[in-house]
């Protein structure tokens, strides 16, 4: 089997790599697209994983406008080389251009409810559409609903081992409480009209944790204040989930690292203003049903609620504890997808077959 690999955001590297290696191992090739997406390039570099960049997103609606047909044409003439049996991707649009070109078949695996562009455009395109089971929006036959949340592939116990020496390296004390916090750019086209943490919420933040251990800033470019330069964290993309798993408290107005925090037992504060009634159902679920995350739109409820666990001794374990309950008897993920992607390709298979 030919498979193209579209990736376009660092979350994608992680939750695609399973089905990358068991491809590989079965002797499939694989072309992977990649979009230079924050520390995307970075990850696949360190792990040696060859890529394509169709081209480069601008950040302002006319740049993006004027990009997007280099990308398609550079994405098509990818296909019509390579061939491929399937695409992979969250939901690219490039791909639904570039499918006629070489009669693939599309799987996409949305997160979000709230994105207009998949729902009305590359879904109905699509011929596999992958969600969590809590997904709300219901895409017709060719949606199948997985047991877990994406972020499951890569970080259920089965899948990652979080090590202290890890962070040990980076000068890390285990015996040092530490925060985590998380600014995005939202440059992103869904993002438009949207907003997270201002300039002097993110200081705010800051004042509030620094009397109680170590603060370590992630953040998209442009996104953190000067003041708060030094605050940066030194620990690179492809060790971010042992800082996660070990802090005390996450905190940030990221969609992924929310989940990432939630699920790997540290306690998430999520904050921006796609919280509300409609709301991404994955964070719902995650605080009405399991209590592992708390979403705000309103920074002095966040602070409050930080505040007070800053008051609890005991925060840390009852969300490990909280980790421990919510895998119990968990499928594995990666293994229900690779199952849904065989049917897929051997339909791609007998499609080609009955063409020659």
């Amino acid at each position: 089997m030919k498979i193209i690999i579209e990736l376009s955001h660092p979350k994608h590297f992680y939750q695609f790599r399973y089905i990358m290696n068991h491809h590989q191992r079965n002797g499939d090739k694989i072309v992977v697209l990649a979009r230079d997406k924050d520390v995307l390039i970075d990850l696949l570099e360190a792990n040696g994983i060859e890529y394509v960049i169709p081209g480069k997103h601008g950040k302002s609606i006319f740049s993006k406008l004027f990009i997007t047909p280099k990308i398609i044409f550079n994405y098509i003439k990818t296909v019509r080389k390579f061939k491929p049996d399937t695409i992979l991707s969250k939901a690219s649009p490039y791909a639904v251009f570039a499918k006629p070109f070489c009669k693939a078949k599309l799987a996409i695996f949305p997160d979000s409810e709230v994105v207009k562009l998949t729902n009305k455009f590359v879904a109905p395109q699509s011929d596999l559409i992958v969600t969590p089971n809590n997904f709300s929006v219901d895409y017709g036959h060719n949606h199948k609903r997985v047991g877990g949340f994406f972020e499951e592939t890569y970080l259920a116990p089965g899948a990652f081992i979080p090590d202290i020496q890890v962070l040990k390296e980076y000068g890390i004390s285990p015996n040092t409480p530490f925060f985590v916090l998380r600014f995005i750019g939202w440059s992103a086209n869904h993002d438009k009209g949207e907003f997270g943490f201002s300039n002097q919420e993110k200081e705010n933040l800051v004042e509030l944790l620094k009397p109680h251990g170590k603060v370590f800033i992630t953040a998209e470019k442009g996104s953190v204040p000067e003041s708060l330069l030094p605050y940066v964290s030194k620990v690179p993309a492809k060790d971010i989930h042992h800082l996660l798993h070990f802090a005390q408290i996450y905190i940030g107005d990221s969609q992924t690292m929310a989940t990432e925090a939630a699920l790997l037992g540290t306690p998430s504060l999520r904050y921006n203003s796609f919280v509300g009634q409609h709301d991404m159902s994955n964070f719902k679920v995650l605080e009405n049903t399991y209590g592992m995350l708390k979403n705000f739109n309103d920074f002095s409820f966040l602070m409050k609620e930080a505040n007070k666990m800053l008051g609890n001794p005991s925060l840390k374990q009852d969300f490990l504890e909280r980790r421990k309950n919510y895998f119990t008897d968990k499928p594995d993920l990666n293994h229900e997808i690779i199952q849904l992607l065989n049917n897929l390709n051997q339909e791609a298979s007998s499609t080609h077959k009955s063409q020659l």
